[in-house]
């Protein structure tokens, strides 16, 4: 996946901005993110190789990676590689996503993984859509970017790009439903499934340990079901957004229905996935644990975890299963 720099130019930015005693914030502010990324790996191996004094080059280092960072929070465009199976961002062996800094970098590395048979869909973000997409990662619970697989490479920290939302202090019913360790472990499960087979056995074991931790994260989850209210005498609510319903009022629940007519329970892992089926102005929430699904479900087929994201049904055989999972866990 050839390196995109060309030696001159590695030597010239290596001598502007490591072999300098003092550099320019507005030359500094200037290089590519690729340019920055391939500073760091300099940096690294000049404190490797004990050429410089440690705390010059951690200065350096220090420089670099807080323009990085700002790059990145402002790039034009973004390359961020999606899995075609999932439709979400592909997630590699060290809980990693991928985003590329330039369109050539994400095409070289869509074909270079294509003829390892894995496809991936690099998905144009810029401007607003960075910080929306990790925001995105927050919720999905996916904490650690590669930038520019293929090329000088760096992993970063999702949360010093945009840090974890503080709802110190806010009212728990105002805080928003999210399952971040459902969503990865479901990412996980369902992308290693429909990845081309490697060793059955292995991908046997590790289909296992991966559908183990999405059981265990559905039975500690907290869903949202869509929900109308219909009351004869609307109800103010208190301060807290809570309601106090009247006798005669009805509850609603959504239901889908399937090709084959049967009639299915919807449930949400977090806000973003409701809003893809239900208008939020017109529905409300309910928020539901496992077992409440099962309950309000009870004379439907059963539930649909996401139906417009990686979705999943709960049957009567995947209830079996769960409740198997539960007793031998002890859960």
């Amino acid at each position: 996946m050839g390196c995109q720099m060309n030696e001159e130019r590695r030597d010239e930015i290596g001598r502007s901005f490591l072999l300098t005693p003092e550099i320019s914030q507005e030359e500094l502010d200037g290089l590519e993110i690729q340019e920055l990324i391939f500073l760091v790996h300099a940096a690294k191996r000049f404190k490797a190789e004990e050429a410089f004094p440690d705390v010059y080059l951690d200065e350096r280092m220090k420089a670099f990676i807080g323009v990085l960072y700002e790059k990145i929070k402002t790039a034009e465009t973004l390359y961020l590689a999606c899995d075609q199976a999932t439709g979400y961002p592909y997630v590699d062996g060290d809980d990693r996503v991928w985003m590329f800094s330039r369109k050539v970098f994400a095409e070289n590395a869509e074909d270079y993984f294509r003829q390892q048979l894995l496809m991936l869909e690099m998905q144009p973000i810029g401007g607003e859509e960075v910080l929306k997409t990790f925001a995105q990662l927050h919720i999905l619970g996916l904490s650690k970017v590669l930038v520019d697989n293929g090329q000088y490479h760096i992993e970063i920290q999702r949360d010093e790009i945009l840090p974890p939302p503080d709802w110190t202090g806010t009212p728990e019913i105002s805080i928003p439903v999210t399952n971040p360790g459902l969503q990865r472990a479901m990412i996980r499960f369902f992308q290693t499934l429909h990845a081309p087979t490697g060793d059955p056995e292995a991908r046997g074991q590790q289909l296992n340990a991966l559908e183990a931790e999405m059981l265990d994260e559905i039975l500690q989850a907290k869903f949202l079901v869509p929900m109308q209210v219909k009351e004869s005498d609307a109800s103010p609510a208190d301060e807290h957004g809570m309601k106090t319903l009247k006798q005669g009022t009805i509850l609603q629940f959504g239901v889908l229905s399937a090709k084959d007519g049967s009639a299915w329970l919807p449930a949400f892992t977090d806000w973003p996935e409701f809003e893809k089926v239900y208008d939020k102005t017109t529905w409300s929430s309910n928020i539901a644990s496992y077992d409440d699904l099962l309950t309000v479900s009870g004379n439907l087929e059963g539930v649909v975890i996401n139906c417009r994201g990686i979705s999943l049904q709960i049957d009567a055989k995947n209830r079996e299963r769960i409740e198997a999972f539960r007793q031998e866990r002890g859960v």
